[in-house]
């Protein structure tokens, strides 16, 4: 697969036997595992069982944790063509999956790309981002705010640490940090190869031992990208202006992370999906997706309390509970297929 500045391998999921069939393009997330992740294995495997060519593209700059979203754009616009061009795919139901921060690269790529554009049929977004400053401020206070009502969740703190691993040097005053922001990126990288949640108290003791190799004047804000399990948070008020700052210096290096702008131009159907418990992405999110894409692109907007980002099942669904959100899942996926 050739995106332009170098060739890139990719993963091909079909079943056998059939003629052309519809194609999905699954965007792998931030992740040390790519596209060798096993829950995105199962997933691709499973869309592929239901009769669909998913092509899965190697992004090594995300398995690398380093954001670079033009880069993504360009991985995008690659991957979309040569699924397109297949002579087993059927070139009018070409659709995109992303999760995460694919998902809303994959609005972007549709927004700012026409070549993207005019060969896609639908998009599904599951778990994407709308609003850059809200969403590093809740990567960093765990708060989250909608229509007047703001909600509080222990965040996933891998989310801060990639991003501040990628962005710190660019804030106005750090930009000598950079042990600080490799040290942060380190953290992401081992709870990537361990697939233990970056929340688990399993990684306290490499947050003393980074912590002690650190200057002491850069001690505050490594707290606050990577406190301790269970620590208090100190002043959210001023931790919310360096979350403002590490959005700020992101949108200046890389302005496709901020989608805002981008997506009234989005005119592809999209399906947008969230789980309520997602600790990385909070699922209001979503739902400001919902407002700021085109009414005439939104195909649907489904908020589940089943999964939260890392599939996690939310606690205290009870019985019935389940059953009625596995039904409302099995549905979402069930319409996100019936794109094509």
């Amino acid at each position: 697969m050739d995106r332009g500045d170098a060739v890139s391998e990719a993963t091909l999921f079909r079943p056998s036997g059939r003629g052309r069939l519809p194609g999905w393009v699954v965007l792998h997330g931030l992740t040390h595992s790519g596209r060798h992740h096993l829950s995105l294995r199962r997933f691709v495997r499973a869309i592929a069982a239901s009769g669909n060519a998913v092509l899965v593209p190697d992004i090594p700059e995300w398995r690398a944790l380093h954001v670079a979203p033009a880069i993504t754009v360009a991985t995008i616009r690659a991957a979309v063509r040569s699924l397109h061009d297949r002579d087993d795919v059927d070139p009018e139901r070409i659709g995109l999956f992303g999760f995460s921060f694919g998902a809303t690269q994959a609005l972007v790529a549709a927004a700012t790309e026409p070549e993207v554009r005019s060969l896609l049929a639908a998009i599904a977004a599951w778990g994407g981002y709308c609003d850059l400053d809200r969403l590093f401020v809740f990567h960093m206070t765990g708060t989250h705010e909608l229509d007047g009502t703001t909600r509080t969740l222990a965040p996933d703190p891998y989310g801060a640490w990639v991003m501040a691993g990628n962005y710190l040097t660019a804030m106005r005053g750090h930009e000598e940090d950079h042990a600080l922001a490799d040290a942060l990126l380190d953290l992401a990288r081992e709870a990537g190869r361990a697939q233990i949640p970056a929340w688990d108290p399993v990684y306290d003791d490499a947050i003393r031992r980074v912590r002690l190799t650190l200057p002491p004047e850069q001690h505050l804000l490594f707290d606050m990208v990577a406190p301790l399990t269970g620590a208090v948070r100190g002043d959210l008020d001023y931790t919310r202006v360096k979350a403002l700052e590490l959005a700020d210096a992101a949108r200046r290096t890389d302005p496709l992370m901020d989608p805002i702008a981008f997506l009234p131009h989005v005119g592809v159907r999209t399906l947008l999906a969230h789980g309520r418990d997602d600790r990385l992405i909070p699922f209001t999110e979503t739902l400001r997706l919902s407002r700021a894409l085109p009414r005439a692109s939104l195909a649907g907007c489904t908020i589940t309390s089943l999964f939260a980002h890392s599939g996690g099942t939310e606690r205290g669904l009870g019985p019935i509970g389940l059953v009625r959100e596995s039904a409302r899942f099995v549905a979402v996926l069930s319409r996100i297929l019936r794109l094509l």
